[in-house]
């Protein structure tokens, strides 16, 4: 069935400056459809598939190995070569036998490396905490899950308070539960997700409110730094619970 009002490709002109294609090769470029992760800031599966791993050479071959359930997402097959994947999103390859991890890069915004050990996992940002009906808190993800935290005692519930928005949580892509927490807090170790230091990873040394805006200094290889709060993602403590390269 076609969708109605919304269109699958965008203008090569257009196209977000982080996507290494030859803007000048054709006219248009694929467009990725509503999905965990915002369009400006992802990749749709057709363009990993064809233009970063080149394992396909035409869109027809892509459409065929993703409607085959040949290329999952987090352990989901995704049967449109539109569906956007985007920071700390697990793909696999099943035919080939290869798994990567979409991570933070400093000169392409976004970048894919190759993981083997930790591919059952992920790391997840937390945006939000909501109290749903019976006392349960369900944790919001950057990535669109959410994350069911039962509490004993509605009116203290100890066991959700634990997470903070901006946190990070390791998750177990096969049961989707919580397996390990990351505070945002200085001495963490924390990659930049947006502004102009974006893919830098640096230790937390200072978190400032200035205004309105949380301001963090990181040192990076004795450089210090700084950037805004909400483009930080924690990594693990003195290194990076996941593969990053």
């Amino acid at each position: 069935m076609a969708r109605k009002g919304q269109s699958l490709v965008t203008r090569r002109l257009a196209a977000p400056a982080y996507l290494r294609i030859n803007k000048k090769e054709y006219a248009f470029a694929a467009k990725a459809i509503p999905g965990p992760h915002k369009a400006d800031n992802s990749f749709t599966l057709l363009y990993v598939l064809r233009d970063l791993l080149k394992v396909v050479t035409t869109a027809a071959e892509a459409k065929k190995a993703v409607l085959d359930g040949s290329v999952l997402v987090d352990g989901v097959a995704r049967k449109d070569v539109h569906f956007p994947v985007g920071m700390m999103d697990v793909i696999e390859i099943t035919p080939l036998k290869k798994t990567y991890r979409v991570v933070a890069d400093k000169l392409y915004n976004l970048k894919l490396v190759e993981v083997s050990k930790d591919a059952g996992y992920k790391l997840c940002k937390i945006i939000g905490k909501k109290v749903q009906p019976g006392g349960n808190v369900q944790i919001n993800m950057h990535d669109g899950r959410a994350v069911l935290v039962k509490v004993k005692d509605p009116k203290n519930p100890k066991e959700a308070s634990v997470y903070a928005t901006g946190d990070a949580v390791k998750i177990d892509l096969k049961s989707g539960e919580i397996v390990d927490h990351l505070k945002l807090e200085t001495g963490k170790l924390a990659v930049v997700v947006s502004g102009i230091n974006n893919g830098r990873i640096g230790t937390i040394t200072k978190i400032t409110k200035i205004m309105k805006n949380d301001i963090v200094m990181l040192e990076d290889k004795g450089e210090s730094f700084e950037t805004k709060l909400e483009y930080l993602f924690v990594l693990g403590d003195s290194k990076p619970l996941i593969v990053l390269e």
